[in-house]
């Protein structure tokens, strides 16, 4: 199992982190490219995009808990990744990349608060490489709360998809992104219950969608999970 971000108080006990986590196989999409870039504190950061010049839209992917496994492999981001292709074609793209001290990107764990520092720069890069497309963020458990801060930050980030978040990932900043978000919850997750779920999407303002029979990992729903995230996060999409 995946844990949520550590520093966060809950009621809810999380395990420790994995001595020798066992990490997904690494996977290159079709059409994505492998890229390098900076982040604003200096850290050179591993990603595989597909970025077509034409590409309305460009949605940021964030990966699980870099303690636990995580890397820009994990199952419920390549799974995006490939619906995002399937039904994009060239017109929404997508950069799913390492956090500081994951595979090739530089630096080291940053306990959840320097990671938003990637997820800025991997914003940047998507806007230096495709200017007029539009800008979403996804992403899963320990991702969640990264993104939602990056987009805080960032005031051009169009909507944000918060797959399997709790309480713990996201605390003072509640509220403070006023762009639409969608929250997909496990009706079985161990790490946030169907009450925290719901008082986490009143008080974000978001959709609820809850996938009543999974567990925090998803095992069996992650197609699932893709088609109620993408065309959230990407609307150009939506039938």
């Amino acid at each position: 199992m995946l844990r949520c971000d550590p520093l966060m108080s809950s009621s809810v006990e999380l395990p420790s982190p994995l001595e020798l986590p066992e990490l997904p196989p690494e996977m290159q999409i079709a059409g994505e490219e492998e890229l390098f870039f900076r982040t604003e504190d200096g850290f050179r950061i591993e990603a595989l995009a597909n970025l077509a010049p034409s590409a309305e839209r460009v949605a940021v992917l964030c990966h699980p808990h870099p303690l636990d496994g995580g890397t820009m492999h994990n199952a419920i981001v390549v799974v995006l990744a490939k619906r995002l292709l399937e039904r994009g074609q060239g017109r929404v793209g997508w950069i799913r990349f390492n956090y500081r001290g994951v595979g090739r990107s530089e630096g080291r764990y940053g306990a959840s608060k320097a990671e938003v520092l990637d997820a800025l720069a991997a914003l940047a890069e998507a806007r230096r490489r495709v200017a007029p497309a539009r800008l979403s963020l996804a992403a899963y458990s320990f991702g969640t709360g990264v993104a939602y801060r990056a987009a805080i930050v960032r005031k051009d980030v169009d909507r944000v998809s918060l797959i399997a978040p709790s309480p713990r990932t996201i605390a003072d900043e509640v509220g403070e992104y006023t762009g639409p978000v969608q929250l997909v919850a496990a009706g079985r997750d161990p790490y946030c219950t169907a009450q925290e779920s719901k008082d986490l999407a009143r008080r974000l303002g978001a959709s609820l969608r809850v996938i009543e029979e999974a567990e925090h990992d998803f095992v069996r729903f992650r197609r699932e999970v893709a088609n109620l995230a993408v065309p959230f996060i990407a609307p150009e999409l939506a039938p």
